[in-house]
């Protein structure tokens, strides 16, 4: 787990270099939230954004629906580290290292600009050595006691995650492990260009229309789609395998439920052109058996699940015995 600290202090060296201006347009000292008294400001909440974006965006353009998102997620990190170090002190797991916190220090003074000093930076940024090895040691203490839980609740999540447990959730979940019903089709594509006109669709339809009639007389539908098909399928002779219903656009879908295991459906009208389709077979819904799935995968599934209920449970027993407070809206 990465200091977090760290990277608040590094973050907030560049922005005292770089953009002390945009900071005082935003007011960093504003109070954005209160953790049982203790306030997390706006500038704080800038930060931990800035370090949350690069994990949350890829470097792709950030809408301002997406950056109210992350700042929340930042927000809700801010407020649990804050949860995490008071549940520490509680169950007195505080201690750390003092000569650990001088190392990092050490490291960081290494990573500043030239030119720069520790000492400038804590003056710019309204602090002093003694609080910056406090909050190292508040992200120390986070980090092992995030670590100690994460290995409990990883541990008990698998243990939970029986054979019983998964047979519960299987009962309980019937739906989830339902075969769909099938379809087997093979289809003939007339395209028609969308910029063509009434034209060309009327010429395509004509064609489609003499496809469908010669396929409903008896011609072998997959002759008739290997020499006449513009679609992928043409070289199988239309076939199209099997399919879930509602895995094919809605127009074939749709025709398609409608016909009897060897009829022929169409023209049917989509935005490639014009389709003829024929049901070579049907499957209906089936029911998957316990013992018919894929335990390893439904294992590591409830696994992933029961840990993020166990610690989701662990966050909000530590909020339950404190007080947080929404001070300033989020902008």
């Amino acid at each position: 787990m990465s200091s977090f600290s760290k990277r608040l202090f590094a973050a907030a060296v560049f922005v005292a270099l770089l953009a002390p201006a945009s900071f005082a347009a935003n007011s960093p000292t504003d109070v954005i939230a209160k953790v049982n008294g203790k306030t997390i400001t706006r500038e704080n909440l800038d930060v931990a954004t800035s370090n949350l974006l690069p994990l949350m965006t890829y470097h792709q353009s950030v809408s301002d629906e997406r950056m109210k998102e992350i700042r929340n997620q930042a927000l809700e990190k801010l407020i649990n580290n804050e949860l995490m170090y008071k549940a520490a002190v509680e169950t007195k797991q505080d201690d750390v290292n003092q000569k650990e916190i001088d190392a990092r220090i050490k490291d960081l003074k290494k990573k500043l600009p030239k030119g720069e000093t520790i000492e400038k930076v804590l003056k710019r940024s309204g602090m002093t050595l003694a609080d910056l090895k406090e909050d190292f040691k508040k992200d120390m203490v986070v980090e092992k006691i995030a670590k100690k839980k994460n290995e409990e609740v990883r541990k008990a999540s698998e243990k939970n995650v029986d054979e019983a447990f998964m047979k519960d959730y299987y009962q309980k979940n019937l739906t989830k492990f339902k075969e769909p019903e099938q379809i087997h089709l093979r289809s003939i594509l007339v395209k028609a260009d969308p910029s063509g006109g009434q034209r060309v669709w009327n010429e395509s339809l004509k064609k489609a229309k003499d496809l469908a009639e010669k396929a409903k007389a008896g011609d072998d539908f997959a002759k008739l789609a290997e020499k006449n098909s513009e679609d992928p399928y043409a070289k199988k002779g239309g076939d199209m395998g099997w399919s879930h219903k509602g895995e094919l656009i809605p127009e074939i879908d749709d025709a398609a439920s409608k016909l009897k295991v060897g009829e022929i459906g169409g023209p049917i009208m989509s935005i490639y052109g014009y389709h003829v389709i024929k049901l070579e077979g049907n499957k209906p819904s089936v029911q998957k058996k316990f013992d018919e799935l894929n335990k390893v995968k439904l294992e590591k599934e409830l696994e992933a699940k029961e840990y993020k209920r166990l610690w989701d449970g662990w966050l909000k027993s530590l909020r339950d015995s404190s007080k947080v407070e929404y001070v300033t809206k989020i902008n």
